[in-house]
C-alpha cells in the first residue's frame, strides 16, 4: 500500500534532530563494560533507561535513528492508560504528558449514525491520574528523552546501530556502527527493545510462539480541525463507529489529540480499491462525510497499516531480555501496545537493578520471563478477539456481533458484550510465584499481583507513596520496624480500607518496587511483610505458581421448569419468521449465557449442543 502523506513537521512543530555524539570506544579503542545496554529508544527503551538511571545503573542506549517516532508525525501509539502515567508520574514525565494531552474518561459507541451508549471507564473523582490521556507518540518519546538528558548515569547515543550480538556466560558483546566508524561494547546485560524489527532477535535467532499476519487493512488519518475551544472539550471522547456510514460498513475510530488534530482509523479492507484510500484526496472524501460540510480542517498525516500477531517463546535469553514490540505485536485495539512496552520496562528494570546491585538473585528475571510473557499473552487475546469483533470475517461471527448490537441498544447488561477494544488496564500477576497471602480478604483489586489501587491520602494521593522501593502500608496501626518505607492507614480513610478490603482487625500490605501489591495479610505484621521482601532478593527459579479457583454452586431448574422452558423454545421458534429466527435465537443465546455467567460451562454447552452423539 502507498504510503501517501508523511511529513516530519507541522505548523508549530517539527520533530526534533538529536545530535551524533563519537562514542568513547572509537577514540580508546577499548572494549568498556557497561551494566547494561538497551537497544532501542521508543517508549520500553527510554522507560527502562529512566528507570535504571533512577536507580543508579549506569546504562548506554543505542539508537540507530537520530529522532522520535517513526515515519514522520504520525502519532502511532496515542492512549497512555492510568498505569502508565502512573509509572511515568514518578519522574515528571506524567504531568507533561497530561499538560499537552487531551484527558479523557468517556467514550461512546455508534451503530452507523446511530449512538448506542456511552461509558466511562473512571467514574471514580479520587485518583491522581485519569483512565486515559490522548497525546502523539512523538510528544512521549521526546519528553523522555529530555527526562533522561538530566540522568547523570545513562548515556543516549544516536545513530549507533547494532549489528551484531554474542551471548556470552559472563557478558553480551554487542557490534556497533556509527557514521564515524565501528566499536564494540559489553554489557553484563542487554534490554532489545528495538521494535517488532528487531535487529537483536534476528542476530540471535530468537523463535517465535506464534506469528501470523492480518489481512484487514486501515487507514490512518490524522487531521486538524478548526474549532471553538468549546467544541474541542466537548470532543475529548473517545468515539467507535461500527458499520459506519462513510466507510460503507467498514469501522471508524475517532478521538482527540495534542494541538488540536484528531486520529482517525479507518477499516477500508473490505473496500473495492483498499490500496488507493491512503491518498490525501479519499481520505478528504471521507472525512467531509464524517465532519460534515461545515467544519474546516487539514490533513497532518495519513498512511496505511494492517496489524499482525507474534509472541516470542521466550522474553529472556540468558543476559538479553526482550521487550516491547521486540517480544510481542498484536492488534492496536484496545491501546495495548505502547501500553505494555511500558509496564514491561517498568516490571524489569527494578529486578535487574537489584540484580547488578548485588542484592537479589540473577533467577529474578526469570519472574520477569513468567509476569510479562503471561501478560503479552493476555493482551495479545484481547486484542485478536477485539479485532474479529470489528471485523467479522464469518457469517457466524456477524451473526452474534449483530445479535450483541441489538440487546445493546435496549440493554445496559449487554454492553459489556459489545468488544471494540477492550481497553489497556494493569495486568495482575496473579500466579507470580512472588506473591503471598495470609488470611481472608474481601477485594480482588488488591490481591497480591495486582497494580495497587488508588485514592485520596493525606494531601494528596495513595500511589504517591509507591516511589519505586519496596513499601509497607499498615492499615489500622504501626507495625515493628522493617527494612522498607511504611506508611499507616488509619480508618479514616474509609475508602482506601474499603478497596484493599481490610478485615476489622486491620492488614499488612506490601508493595513491589513496580508499584504492584506483592504481599498482604490480616492484622499488623511486621515480621510477615520483612519474609516477603526478603523472599523476593532470595528467589531462585523453579518454584511453583498458585492458582485457585472455585466454581459457583449451581442451581439446576426443576423437572417442572425444564418442561414449560421446552414449550417456550418450541413456540418461539415456530412463530418467529425464517429470515429473523437466526438473529432471535442468537439473542437468546447471549442473553442466557450473561445469566449463567460461567465460561467453563457455557463452552461446555457449545460443545454438548453441537456434537451429534
Amino acid at each position: 500500500m502507498t504510503q501517501a502523506f508523511q511529513p516530519s513537521s507541522m505548523a508549530g512543530y517539527t520533530l526534533p534532530v538529536y545530535e551524533y555524539r563519537r562514542p568513547p570506544e572509537l577514540s580508546t579503542n577499548e572494549i568498556a563494560l557497561y551494566p547494561v545496554v538497551v537497544v532501542g529508544a521508543g517508549l520500553a527503551g527510554l522507560t527502562a533507561a529512566l528507570e535504571l538511571g533512577s536507580r543508579g545503573i549506569r546504562t548506554v542506549i543505542l539508537d540507530d535513528d537520530n529522532t522520535v517516532g517513526a515515519s514522520g508525525l504520525s502519532s502511532r501509539g496515542i492512549c497512555y492508560a492510568k498505569r502508565s502515567l502512573e509509572i511515568f508520574g514518578r519522574f515528571g514525565v506524567a504531568e507533561r504528558i497530561r499538560a499537552k494531552g487531551v484527558t479523557w474518561n468517556e467514550g461512546e459507541v455508534y451503530r452507523g449514525e446511530q449512538r448506542m451508549y456511552r461509558f466511562n471507564l473512571q467514574p471514580e473523582r479520587d485518583q491522581k491520574f485519569p483512565a486515559f490521556v490522548n497525546l502523539q507518540q512523538f510528544y512521549v518519546e521526546q519528553f523522555l528523552v529530555e527526562r533522561l538528558q538530566g540522568v547523570e548515569s545513562v548515556d543516549l547515543r544516536w545513530r549507533n546501530k547494532v549489528v551484531s550480538v554474542r551471548n556470552d556466560a559472563e557478558a553480551v558483546l554487542v557490534g556497533v556502527e556509527t557514521p564515524e566508524g565501528s566499536y564494540t561494547a559489553k554489557a553484563q546485560y542487554v534490554l532489545a527493545a528495538d521494535g517488532g524489527h528487531s535487529a537483536v532477535r534476528e542476530l540471535i535467532g530468537a523463535q517465535d510462539e506464534e506469528r501470523s499476519f492480518y489481512e484487514d487493512r486501515w487507514c490512518i488519518a490524522d487531521v486538524k480541525m478548526h474549532v471553538d475551544d468549546e467544541t474541542r472539550r466537548s470532543e475529548a471522547i473517545r468515539r467507535a463507529y461500527l458499520d459506519g456510514i462513510p466507510t460503507q460498513g467498514g469501522a471508524i475510530w475517532y478521538h482527540q489529540m495534542a494541538d488540536g488534530i484528531w486520529r482517525t482509523d479507518w477499516q477500508i479492507g473490505h473496500l473495492p480499491e483498499a490500496d488507493a484510500e491512503t491518498t490525501p484526496e479519499r481520505a478528504t472524501e471521507r472525512l467531509r462525510k464524517l465532519l460534515g460540510p461545515g467544519v474546516r480542517f487539514e490533513l497532518v498525516w495519513v498512511g496505511p497499516w494492517r496489524f499482525k500477531k507474534r509472541l516470542l517463546q521466550r522474553f529472556v535469553h540468558g543476559r538479553i531480555a526482550f521487550a516491547g514490540d521486540a517480544a510481542h505485536e498484536h492488534s492496536p485495539f484496545g491501546a495495548r501496545g505502547g501500553n505494555s512496552a511500558i509496564q514491561d520496562a517498568n516490571n524489569l528494570a527494578w529486578k535487574l537493578a537489584l540484580i547488578l546491585q548485588g542484592k537479589a538473585h540473577p533467577d529474578l528475571l526469570q519472574t520477569y520471563e513468567a509476569e510479562r510473557h503471561y501478560a503479552a499473552r493476555d493482551n495479545t487475546e484481547n486484542a485478536t478477539r477485539s479485532a474479529i469483533f470489528i471485523g467479522p470475517a464469518t457469517g457466524g461471527q456477524r451473526l452474534f456481533r449483530n445479535a450483541i448490537l441489538d440487546l445493546a441498544q435496549r440493554h445496559e447488561w449487554a454492553r459489556a458484550w459489545v468488544n471494540v477494544g477492550r481497553l489497556s488496564v494493569a495486568t495482575t500477576y496473579a500466579d507470580s510465584s512472588l506473591n503471598r497471602e495470609r488470611g481472608a480478604f474481601e477485594s480482588r483489586s488488591a490481591a497480591p499481583g495486582a497494580a495497587a489501587p488508588d485514592g485520596r491520602f493525606g494531601g494528596g494521593f495513595f500511589v504517591e507513596q509507591l516511589q519505586g522501593q519496596f513499601t509497607v502500608a499498615f492499615f489500622g496501626a504501626r507495625g515493628g520496624a522493617v527494612d522498607a518505607k511504611t506508611v499507616v492507614v488509619s480508618e479514616a480513610y474509609d475508602v482506601l480500607w474499603k478497596r484493599y478490603g481490610v478485615p476489622a482487625e486491620g492488614a499488612t500490605y506490601v508493595f513491589r518496587p513496580d508499584g504492584h501489591v506483592l504481599a498482604r495479610c490480616s492484622g499488623i505484621d511486621a515480621v510477615f511483610a520483612g519474609e516477603a521482601i526478603q523472599a523476593v532478593l532470595d528467589y531462585r527459579s523453579g518454584g511453583t505458581s498458585r492458582m485457585s479457583t472455585q466454581d459457583p454452586v449451581a442451581q439446576r431448574m426443576t423437572q417442572p421448569e425444564m418442561d414449560r422452558l421446552y414449550d417456550d423454545l418450541a413456540v418461539l421458534v415456530d412463530h418467529t419468521p425464517g429470515p429473523e429466527r437466526e438473529r432471535v435465537l442468537a439473542r437468546l443465546v447471549i442473553v442466557l449465557a450473561q445469566e449463567v455467567g460461567s465460561y467453563p460451562k457455557i463452552k461446555q454447552a457449545i460443545s454438548t449442543a453441537t456434537s451429534e452423539k
